[in-house]
Parts: C-alpha cells; sequence; structure tokens
C-alpha cells in the first residue's frame, strides 16, 4: 500500500509516501497556496490521481465513484498554460478533495497566488511540488495500486510522531480485490529513528548492568 502525509509549517509542507506494504516510506517538500481552504487538523485521507488533461486547463476526468463517504481523492496537476485557481477549480469540479500542482523542468516551489475574480469559488486546499517529486510519486503509485494519502496541516517533525497513535483516520481499499476494510496510520520519518528512545533507554540500561557487573564481580 502507498501513503502519503503533507506536513505543514506554515507555508511549507511534507508529502509523504508510504508504500511496499508500509514498509517503505519517501518524503517530498511542498508549499501551501495563498487561496482556499486550510487543511483541517484532524487531517484527510484520500487516492492520489493524476489529472487528464495533465494541466487541468479543460474539465478533468472525474475520480472512480465510489459508495463510501470516506473515500476522498487528491489530483495530481501540471503546472502552467492556465492559472493555478483555474486547475484547483476545475479538479474540486470534478470531485477531488485536494489539488496536488508540480512543476515542470525545474524543482523549485513557488507559493501558488489565486485570482481575484475566481479564488472565493475555491473550496478544496492546494499544494505545489517540484517536477522530481511528481515523477517519483506517479511512479509510486503506478507500481502500487492500493496507494492513498494522508493530508496533515501544521504537523512538526516531533509532534507528527503522534500520528501513528492518535490518527483516527480510516479509508476502506478502492478496490475488490483486497480484503481491508481499514488501512493503518502510517509510521514516521524512520522506523529506526522513530523509536530512538527505546533505543537510548536500553543502552543506558545496558551500561549500568555491565557497570554493575563489573563492581560487583571485579
Amino acid at each position: 500500500m502507498t501513503a502519503i502525509l503533507l506536513h505543514l509549517t506554515t507555508n511549507e509542507a511534507l508529502i509523504r509516501a508510504v508504500y511496499n506494504h508500509n514498509s517503505i516510506s519517501q518524503d517530498f517538500e511542498a508549499l501551501n497556496s495563498d487561496f482556499g481552504p486550510v487543511l483541517q487538523s484532524e487531517g484527510l485521507l484520500g487516492y492520489l490521481i493524476e489529472a487528464k488533461p495533465a494541466n487541468a486547463c479543460q474539465p478533468i476526468k472525474a475520480p472512480p465513484l465510489t459508495n463510501s463517504s470516506s473515500v476522498a481523492y487528491v489530483a495530481l496537476i501540471q503546472r502552467n498554460d492556465c492559472s493555478f485557481t483555474t486547475k484547483v477549480l476545475h479538479a474540486q469540479q470534478a470531485g477531488y478533495q485536494v489539488a496536488v500542482i508540480h512543476n515542470v523542468n525545474s524543482q523549485a516551489l513557488v507559493t501558488m497566488l489565486g485570482k481575484e475574480d475566481l479564488q472565493h469559488q475555491v473550496n478544496i486546499p492546494s499544494v505545489f511540488i517540484g517536477e522530481t517529486a511528481s515523477t517519483q510519486l506517479k511512479r509510486i503509485f503506478y507500481y502500487d495500486r492500493t496507494a492513498y494519502v494522508i493530508l496533515v496541516p501544521e504537523c512538526h517533525w516531533l509532534s507528527c510522531c503522534d500520528l501513528q497513535h492518535n490518527c483516527q483516520l480510516r479509508l476502506p481499499p478502492m478496490r475488490p480485490r483486497h480484503s481491508k476494510q481499514a488501512w493503518p496510520c502510517t509510521s514516521t520519518h524512520s522506523h529506526i529513528f522513530g523509536n530512538t528512545p527505546y533505543l537510548f533507554i536500553g543502552f543506558t540500561l545496558g551500561i549500568w548492568i555491565l557497570a554493575f557487573y563489573i563492581l560487583w564481580f571485579l
């Protein structure tokens, strides 16, 4: 399965992709737009889907139909050819809950500005990423058909650790061949470093035991 987590600090964001049955994670920097709503504090789960047409300058293909109201969809959209607001509006009108717009021939991150005559119509959040990030995300989601995304606002590195304990969001599988009815929350940046406090305690305890042994028997 694949997951994505957005880590936001003011205008900055982090997209986390977790895949291969939650055994691998990969992070991508992003920026929040200056129009539309912000992500809710409890977060949002959904599936990442490439927009068709890719630039979303015209109405785009709607996401798959689902009977579950808990399923959300995130549109991956190419930059250029029209305004950011137009792209996000087309994603919104097609039924997507979030828009992720990526750069073209550049890794630069920009803050997306809204058009005054359109931005009041935007009801979904949006973020911006570089081209390499979009290429890697496309590759991950192409090979992992159970891909889903997690978007969380204002999540600092340490507070993100609480996600594995406090996350209450659940998403049913997109395809019927999978029997699971709920995906677990993903862990933090590193499976190893996420357990650093426990490793430190164990290491310290081992030193005390060794010292006690030396003092007692030598």
